[in-house]
């Protein structure tokens, strides 16, 4: 008779080759929900639909940065856009109160660091070489350009990528350029399983630049899919944000955002920063006067 340790073993060998099913190979996982088609003209038209569809943003979140290797807590933050271009973000922590507010009014933008006691301005192409933290290297348009609420215009071009994987479809967006040529401006990837966006590459004017952005935990509101997990990634400036919506604290074209929501003026007592203007022609620069 064997022994209770080899009787044990056998058991426990058994045990393992039904949990990884017959022979020893792992079950396919089937996927939850049946793959849907969907023509390039009919993603383009639902795209272009719930985006134009957002005038106004308010929203609720938790905001995670991470900056190289280090990753910040996560914070409380809320989020205000109002089209065409007018966004402001501010983050709070416990004990230390609000610790960044940021606004913008698409070509500008001001950044209030309460507990430096600073306020940055300038230029929204203009960004610093280096930084204390991630704060000084954001800029607004990055989330305004990453939220879904920019339809493609009628000024640029679609296309379907005919490599893209089954159960995705790959969209490249285009618009005229110099030479005649067309610039590769987004890449939207949209999911078979629901045909809503799950990523996007944002391409900037310089060709180098590039934020891409993932999407997923979609919710309605007002018959307007929002996503409410996104992360933000920019490689040049070395940063990634995470936004994480309340599924509650979600108000999609609510009226009281006026212009004079997206202004900010320096606290007294504080030290202004001003980003010099980049010479025309030339990269953004990365000085900063006082």
């Amino acid at each position: 008779m064997p022994s209770a340790r080899s009787s044990l073993a056998v058991l426990l060998f058994a045990m393992a080759l039904l949990a990884a099913g017959c022979g020893g190979r792992p079950r396919p996982l089937l996927p939850s929900a049946p793959l849907r088609t969907a023509t390039l003209p009919q993603l383009l038209a639902r795209f272009n639909r719930d985006t134009a569809a957002v005038h106004t943003l308010s929203l609720k979140l938790q905001l995670t940065a991470r900056a190289g290797k280090h990753k910040y807590p996560r914070i409380s933050a809320f989020l205000l856009t109002r089209k065409p271009a007018s966004i402001r973000l501010w983050g709070t922590f416990t004990l230390l109160g609000r610790i960044f507010d940021m606004a913008s009014n698409g070509e500008r933008f001001e950044l209030e660091l309460p507990t430096r006691n600073q306020f940055i301005e300038g230029r929204n192409d203009v960004v610093p070489a280096t930084a204390k933290s991630p704060w000084e290297k954001l800029r607004p348009q990055v989330i305004l350009n990453a939220l879904l609420i920019n339809p493609v215009p009628d000024s640029q071009s679609v296309a379907l990528d005919p490599n893209s994987s089954p159960s995705e479809y790959d969209v490249f967006v285009l618009q005229p350029g110099p030479g005649g040529f067309e610039r590769l401006v987004r890449r939207i990837t949209f999911s078979r399983y629901d045909l809503l966006p799950v990523r996007q590459v944002i391409y900037d004017p310089d060709g180098v630049h590039t934020t891409i952005a993932t999407y997923a935990k979609y919710a309605e509101r007002g018959g307007i899919p929002i996503p409410t997990d996104m992360t933000i990634n920019r490689p040049v400036e070395g940063y990634t944000l995470r936004l994480q919506l309340d599924s509650k604290g979600i108000a999609v074209n609510v009226p009281f955002l006026q212009p004079h929501t997206f202004t900010l003026t320096p606290p007294r007592g504080s030290t202004i920063i001003k980003l010099s203007d980049p010479p025309a022609g030339s990269a953004a620069s990365g000085s900063a006067t006082h």
